[in-house]
């Protein structure tokens, strides 16, 4: 595969790239030579770790058709052993190393997704949290801009995912999400209704995009109670003017609960496996269960 021009035709600036994140690596040997292309595509190295990239779909959920993709990570170290991404997150210690592996693993799939995607397809990745509090001066996202532009992508195709719940300087969270949504990146608030998650802080933050912990929908399935709470939940969040993201469907039934609920996107094993390919129709088929749990049941 190559992964000289985009799929629209135009030019992924490797070299620039490339250079841009070894200039910021400095001396130090553990970051040096980051980025190198295999026939899968990119791939990162940080330490003894490789980094790919793997891709799930998100369908909006009255048509079932893909309307983005979130990049998720996956880490190998140098005996080929499987490492968790939060293993990974852990590794680098320092505030500089910490803002350079979380922009090390965001431009790994930025190149992935771009030489496959169409024009306008929109990318959604996750954020460390550690990495916003690290970047200061409301100055977030004006080095990542600068390389998805050598990618041949723009912050308005780019969907940042942030885990609310664990970061604990509310302010400064405030202002990373305010700068980054200045620089037309969206914003999602991920594994919201888990935590500390409340509407309150969503309130505040002001999000494009939420993305409903998987927790509220298994509860759902099997409890009443929490199954008439999760429309109302949704209209919330309609109501805070973003949308709702309804992630982890493994099931017929969980789909068709979320359907009822309103909510405007599905994501889950259900419909597709992350896999380094764009997929772009749900593997199963999810249409006519609708009748499964009648809006009210």
């Amino acid at each position: 595969m190559s992964f000289v021009t985009n799929k629209d035709g135009s030019a992924i600036q490797f070299e620039q790239l490339i250079a841009q994140f070894e200039e910021q690596g400095g001396d130090s040997p553990l970051l040096e030579h980051c980025v190198h292309f295999e026939d899968s595509g990119a791939v990162g190295r940080y330490g003894n770790l490789s980094l790919r990239s793997a891709f799930q779909p998100l369908f909006q959920a009255d048509s079932m058709r893909a309307v983005a993709h979130e990049a998720l990570l996956r880490v190998e170290d140098d005996r080929q052993r499987s490492l968790s991404p939060e293993q990974a997150f852990r590794t680098p210690k320092s505030p500089e190393r910490i803002v350079h592996f979380d922009r090390l693993c965001r431009t790994i799939h930025a190149i992935n997704f771009a030489a496959q995607a169409e024009p306008d397809a929109v990318l959604y990745l996750n954020v460390d949290g550690r990495h916003l509090l690290n970047v200061r001066g409301g100055t977030h996202g004006t080095f990542f801009e600068a390389l998805l532009g050598h990618c041949g992508l723009r912050p308005g195709q780019v969907v940042l995912e942030i885990l609310e719940s664990r970061i604990n300087d509310f302010d400064r969270l405030i202002e990373a999400i305010a700068a980054y949504q200045r620089r037309g990146f969206g914003i999602a608030i991920d594994d919201f209704g888990c935590r500390n998650s409340n509407f309150d802080r969503l309130w505040r933050l002001s999000p494009d995009i939420v993305k409903l912990d998987r927790s509220l929908i298994v509860q759902s399935t099997g409890n009443p109670r929490a199954r008439k709470i999760l429309p109302k939940l949704v209209e919330i969040i309609h109501d805070l003017g973003a949308r709702a993201v309804c992630e982890g469907i493994e099931t017929v039934a969980q789909h068709s609960l979320a359907v009822n609920a309103g909510v405007d996107m599905l994501q889950g094993y259900l419909y597709a496996r992350p896999v380094d390919r764009l997929q772009h129709r749900p593997t199963s088929a999810v249409t006519g269960t609708a009748d499964l749990y009648p809006p009210g049941s």
